[in-house]
């Protein structure tokens, strides 16, 4: 296995900056995110001890349904005795929603080992499973390559829902449908079997968002001491309770810091990462499993579907009473994740660390210094099919990100044409447009106005032409058809519906190339903190 490192592809402006040129961005930030501002952060994080207890037991209670491995029986213990953390999350996809998910973990797993080797100080790997969140199509999904494109496989939805997905159940008899299709589209290779029947029976036997996930993740990460919590467990909220109540007592110093901080990035250039408002609670009310917007009002907090307004004291009431009714969106749990965990370090993509920049002073305004934020591993997992492919084709990986894929392979079907069609085209072309010139003269001699007509007319003509010019194409498609397998290969591999790969495949397809030993290999790859882009060349 083979590993070469490149410059962050379809990387935005902000994440650019944050990676390479972090100095003009560390107003929003408390810490850089390389290893210089390691030992201070270290000296900085405070946690209670006297919550440490709670906190173990919690995320023991969230893993109740799995068998602790001997490295996550160690981490819990350190995580009693005083150690920090590294965490990443993600919402709970099916069959772990895109691979980047995966990546996180591989971060947070490796992040955590290189700080305790390096300061000397235990730290243990968290994976924040956001079971909260209720966007259902965001998670309802996973992608294949079919028939040389990339196809979208969902479970339906009668209809959108405000209800949180944790515990929502995955139907049992449409997901094996799915599965049925993609197994049918990937090649049998000697782990295919065993793929299929670890997924059939991780839906036979866990078939909620949450623990479909959870199961799976387990599988992979368990000897790595990966620990899991979800945010939606009711021992979480448990735990957040009184986090949760400081929230709602200064929700205005919160909502004020959040929307200024928003302005300020906005004008330089960086845009509204959340687009929020001032009146934005950034705080659910929950019901019946459902979430509802709170928003903030003169005398408190109202939400509109529910025709419900609440004094400060009211919901601060109902907290005390129930601490799930309340939920958080992306400005208040990275708050409540600092509160929960000793957080020395979060693991963030490029579209979660810019609302990061967000936060700072909110987290100032809940007595909490906002931890280092490290950017996860950015990964792309090339086979050695697709990379003789690419060398075949003169195709860089330059090439695929750029999105020039297409374009050079329509320049080589062009070089085997017979330059001389290319050429009658293009005369009959010039001849069109000279004939209507000619008779729009002649008109224009005898007074007759007919320019309208004329340009409809020669449009029809030529439209016609232009169909010629395809259905040649296609005759050369057809022709050179292998080259054109290849070509598309390398984009639906490299650049699935114009994203990165790790932005849309599940692993479903690499563990059944490689089987389950492609996560080792992933966790194996010597990665530094660069914040440049991994290839794991596979053989």
């Amino acid at each position: 296995m083979n590993v070469t490192t490149h410059p962050q592809p379809k990387a935005s402006d902000f994440y650019s900056t944050y990676t390479s040129n972090f100095s003009s961005l560390d107003q929003y930030f408390t810490y850089s995110w390389d290893n210089n501002d390691w030992t201070k952060r270290f000296e900085e994080l405070s946690y209670p001890a006297e919550r440490r207890e709670q906190m173990v037991a919690t995320i023991r209670e969230g893993m109740k349904s799995v068998t602790l491995s001997n490295q996550q029986t160690k981490n819990l213990q350190l995580l009693a005795e005083g150690a920090s953390v590294t965490i990443a999350g993600q919402q709970t996809g099916l069959l772990t929603g895109p691979i980047y998910s995966i990546h996180k973990a591989v971060t947070a797993i490796h992040l955590a080992k290189q700080m305790t080797e390096t300061s000397g100080k235990p730290v243990v790997p968290i994976f924040w499973m956001a079971g909260e969140d209720h966007d259902i199509l965001e998670v309802n999904h996973f992608f294949i390559e079919k028939n040389r494109d990339v196809s979208k496989l969902s479970l339906s939805v009668e209809q959108l829902s405000t209800e949180m997905v944790a515990n929502r159940q995955i139907d049992q008899a449409e997901m094996k449908g799915l599965l049925s299709q993609a197994f049918h589209e990937l090649p049998e290779t000697p782990y295919t079997k065993e793929l299929w029947t670890f997924l059939i029976e991780l839906l036979d036997e866990h078939n909620s968002y949450k623990e479909y996930f959870l199961h799976a993740f387990q599988h992979f990460f368990a000897r790595y001491g990966l620990l899991f919590v979800n945010s939606s467990d009711h021992a979480m909220r448990e735990l957040g309770k009184p986090f949760t109540k400081l929230l709602i007592e200064r929700n205005e110093k919160v909502r004020q810091a959040v929307y200024h901080t928003e302005q300020m990035l906005a004008e330089e250039g960086y845009g509204f990462p959340i687009q929020c408002r001032l009146e934005n609670a950034h705080l659910f009310y929950v019901k019946d499993d459902h979430r509802y917007l709170l928003e903030a009002t003169e005398t408190g907090f109202a939400n509109k579907e529910l025709n419900q307004n609440w004094t400060a004291q009211q919901l601060l009431h109902e907290v005390e009473e129930n601490p799930s009714v309340i939920s958080h969106n992306v400005v208040t749990r990275p708050l409540m994740q600092q509160f929960l965990f000793p957080v020395h370090s979060f693991i963030g993509g490029p579209g979660e660390i810019a609302y990061w920049a967000l936060l700072k002073d909110a987290f100032a305004a809940v007595d909490l210094k906002m931890p280092i934020v490290t950017p996860r591993f950015s990964i792309t997992v090339l086979p050695l099919s697709i990379e003789q492919k690419m060398k075949d084709l003169g195709v860089t990986l330059e090439d695929a990100w750029n999105g020039s894929i297409p374009t050079l392979m329509h320049e080589f079907i062009d070089q085997q044409k017979d330059k001389s069609i290319v050429s009658e085209i293009k005369q009959m072309n010039e001849w069109l447009e000279h004939k209507y010139q000619d008779l729009t003269s002649v008109l224009q001699q005898e007074d007759i106005s007919l320019d309208p007509l004329l340009e409809k007319n020669k449009a029809l003509h030529k439209r016609q032409f232009t169909f010629l010019e395809q259905q040649i194409e296609d005759v050369y498609m057809r022709r050179f058809d292998s080259h054109v397998a290849a070509y598309k290969a390398v984009e639906n591999e490299l650049v699935p519906a114009g994203s990165l790969q790790e932005r849309i495949y599940s692993p479903l397809a690499y563990l059944n190339k490689y089987g389950f030993e492609v996560i080792d290999r992933l966790v194996e790859v010597p990665y530094k903190l660069t914040a440049e882009h991994y290839v794991v060349h596979m053989n």
